[in-house]
């Protein structure tokens, strides 16, 4: 089967989308100069585990999320449902932190594709942000919508996150190397 041309047009829009530079560049120098120091940033990059930490991190607020649209479905889950939101929300920031470490060291082409992924991921977060409210001040109605949009919205922002990895081969080393790892100073 052939991949669909829509998407096809759409990646390739977001790679070759130059407006987006002068904003990438501002941001990298930001995340370049919060995360520190060095140690940290290896630790985000996920070199002690052998591969990057972002993708692992991710299937703990897309789980919460997940289950709590699958709770959602059922009667009498509000507080159960609320509390996955919550999860979700808050792992999510961890996960974005290893991602945005990730994302300052990639080229240009990739950092394009992961600025989009982290702008629609952000806006899932914040459905799920406002779902987690809606449903604490009890307006179940709105805060399973907000969560339901959020689901769409983030598995938009994972198609993107996928496209990076497997397409774009974001984060993948060419000898079997940890990517984004430093020689130690001497070597």
């Amino acid at each position: 089967m052939r991949e669909i041309r829509a998407l096809q047009s759409l990646t390739s829009a977001i790679e070759h989308a130059s407006v987006l530079d002068k904003l990438i560049d501002v941001d990298v120098k930001a995340v370049k100069a919060l995360v520190q120091p060095d140690a940290l940033k290896q630790l985000l990059h996920g070199v002690p585990f052998g591969h990057p930490l972002h993708p692992l991190m991710v299937q703990v607020p897309l789980g919460a999320w997940l289950s709590s649209a699958l709770l959602d479905l059922l009667p009498g889950t509000h507080r159960s449902s609320r509390t996955l939101v919550g999860v979700g929300v808050v792992s999510a920031g961890v996960a974005t932190t290893a991602g945005l470490t990730d994302w300052s060291e990639l080229d240009r082409e990739q950092q394009r594709t992961g600025y989009v992924h982290a702008v629609v991921n952000g806006t899932a977060m914040t459905l799920y942000g406002l779902s987690w409210w809606q449903r604490k001040r009890g307006n179940h109605l709105r805060g399973k919508v907000l969560g339901m949009l959020g689901l769409v919205v983030v598995s938009g922002g994972g198609y993107l996150g996928g496209h990076l990895s497997y397409r774009q081969r974001a984060g993948v080393s060419e000898h079997g190397e940890v990517p984004f790892e430093r020689p130690p100073v001497g070597a």
